[in-house]
């Protein structure tokens, strides 16, 4: 009887379908907004926030010596250095800014603009993703998972010259690719799908510690678990994936810079080293702290995680789609707590991608995001408990806005309100007041790029030496580089970067006099 009574009341408390037309035009409206906020976060500001820094600064270098100097390099007092920047990003985001940079002259802006287009094409690409998946509805809310997230920063990360979103766009397009073929792809398909996965990790190395083993594992669980695709659908994208790799490392070693190839390869070796592979305990728990922090997805991570091992669990084919993603997060995830220095920019694939399963687990549990608020409304009028499962639904929909709303009003706050602009501000200081050709030694990379001044930066080898300095304990880098007591250059400038390792301590700067400070910057003039 009370059965039968629930489903009456059920029944009685279904609303009647809204009018098709009425349901068109709120979905026209949602989309208008939803584009317009993504526009918004995308350009709005855009050389205000963030404020240039140490890693894009130097990646700004390489442009800007293609398009002075026609070398494919970075640049230092001294002449050119080909390993660096080269190698923490690659030319798919390189060669498009330096293209700009010919057309339009050189700027933080423009080469800005090149990256907010591939953060554009990068929140479509994974739309289009999402809903390829599991339809509209669910494209909408991980994509507003993505956006919204602290942990993910992919507005941040996307509006500066970083490779992170360039390389998840790559990403993206290829599973986009496999996944709408899947079973029946044609050889050039798969190959494009090899290709795309191969720009990704060009465009940022790190990627290949992720793709190259979650790659090797998927089809591993297809050959022993699955069992439900052709071989071909892993091998072929992955052979052209290695080969692409391949190809541009062999360009880098063998043609880049006029060194031996056996001394391009151990400065390729050194430059890459430094954080990929810790393996602290210490930092293995700073890297577990981090993801249960509720910047992440509100520290709901690995219970979500663990939804998603029971989604791919399946032997079908949609199941096996959703496996190839979960092994992406879990490589990823496991390499950064288990080896990376922990720094939350390097799980950014892994938490990026997470954004489909919290979209999934709140998608399942809402009955595909269904909820009444006729019912709701009726039960409270009518002085009774709302149902369970509508009960549970409205919980689980505050809980989704919540996730979305508060990170994103807070990153709107801070493109609406970025911090002060030091360096810009010292670059107009620089301009002013120091003569182009006069020395400064610095570690602060963008000043290089914001002005044209003649600066001399530590050889790259040390930063290897500042990370194992900042996240192990071990020596300091400024006990390894005397160039200021020796050569006694002009000026010295000291910024966040320089403070923050320890590379100019005031023992150093003994002969020096402090002449402009400006923000997080200290410019230091040579004692007459």
């Amino acid at each position: 009887m009370q059965l039968d009574e629930q489903v009456n009341r059920e029944h009685a408390d279904t609303p009647a379908p809204a009018p098709p037309r009425a349901r068109a035009g709120w979905k026209w409206l949602v989309g208008v907004a939803g584009v317009g906020l993504v526009l918004w976060l995308t350009f709005y500001n855009l050389t205000g926030f963030p404020v240039t820094w140490f890693d894009e600064g130097s990646h700004l270098h390489v442009p800007k010596t293609l398009l002075r100097f026609g070398v494919y390099a970075d640049y230092s007092s001294e002449g050119f250095r080909y390993y660096g920047p080269t190698i923490g990003v690659g030319p798919t985001v390189m060669l498009p800014i330096a293209a700009v940079f010919k057309v339009a002259g050189i700027g933080l802006l423009q080469a800005r603009l090149v990256m907010a287009l591939y953060l554009l094409a990068t929140i479509a690409v994974f739309f289009w993703l999402a809903k390829g998946l599991l339809g509209t509805r669910f494209a909408w809310v991980a994509t507003a998972l993505l956006v919204s997230s602290r942990g993910v920063a992919l507005v941040e990360y996307g509006r500066q010259v970083l490779g992170e979103v360039p390389g998840f766009f790559f990403v993206l397009a290829a599973l986009l690719i496999w996944f709408l073929t899947w079973g029946k792809a044609k050889w050039w398909q798969l190959g494009a799908v090899g290709l795309l996965f191969g720009l990704a990790m060009v465009t940022k190395n790190q990627y290949l510690l992720v793709l190259g083993p979650a790659l090797v594992a998927s089809w591993l669980l297809n050959l022993i678990y699955y069992r439900a695709a052709p071989q071909r659908t892993f091998l072929v994208p992955g052979i052209v994936a290695a080969l692409c790799f391949a190809v541009w490392q062999a360009y880098m070693l063998f043609y880049l810079g006029p060194a031996t190839a056996s001394e391009n390869l151990a400065l390729l070796r050194e430059a890459s080293a430094g954080a990929a592979f810790v393996f602290s305990p210490q930092l293995i728990r700073s890297g577990l702290e981090q993801l249960l922090d509720l910047n992440v997805y509100l520290g709901w991570l690995f219970p979500v995680l663990l939804y998603g091992f029971f989604l791919v669990l399946p032997r079908q084919r949609d199941a096996q789609r959703w496996s190839i993603l979960y092994v992406i997060i879990v490589v990823n995830l496991a390499w950064y707590v288990v080896a990376s220095i922990g720094w939350l920019r390097y799980a950014f694939l892994g938490l990026a991608l997470s954004s489909l399963f919290f979209a999934r687990f709140f998608y399942d549990l809402t009955d595909g995001l269904n909820f009444s608020v006729q019912s709701m409304r009726r039960a409270i009028r009518q002085g009774q408990p709302p149902l369970p499962l509508d009960a549970l639904r409205w919980v689980l929909i505050v809980l989704l806005s919540i996730m979305i709303v508060l990170p994103l009003a807070q990153t709107a706050r801070d493109i609406a309100s970025p911090a002060f602009n030091a360096p810009a501000a010292m670059a107009a200081y620089m301009d002013a007041n120091v003569a182009p050709d006069a020395l400064v030694e610095t570690w602060e990379p963008e000043m290089g790029f914001l002005t044209d001044h003649n600066y001399h930066y530590p050889p790259q080898a040390l930063l290897n030496n500042a990370v194992q300095y900042i996240w192990l304990g071990k020596t300091a880098p400024a006990t390894l580089y005397d160039f200021v007591q020796t050569q006694q250059p002009p000026y010295v400038m000291v910024g966040a970067f320089g403070r923050w390792v320890g590379m100019y301590p005031p023992e150093t700067l003994a002969g020096y006099e402090l002449v402009s400070s400006i923000g997080t910057y200290d410019l230091y003039r040579l004692k007459e």
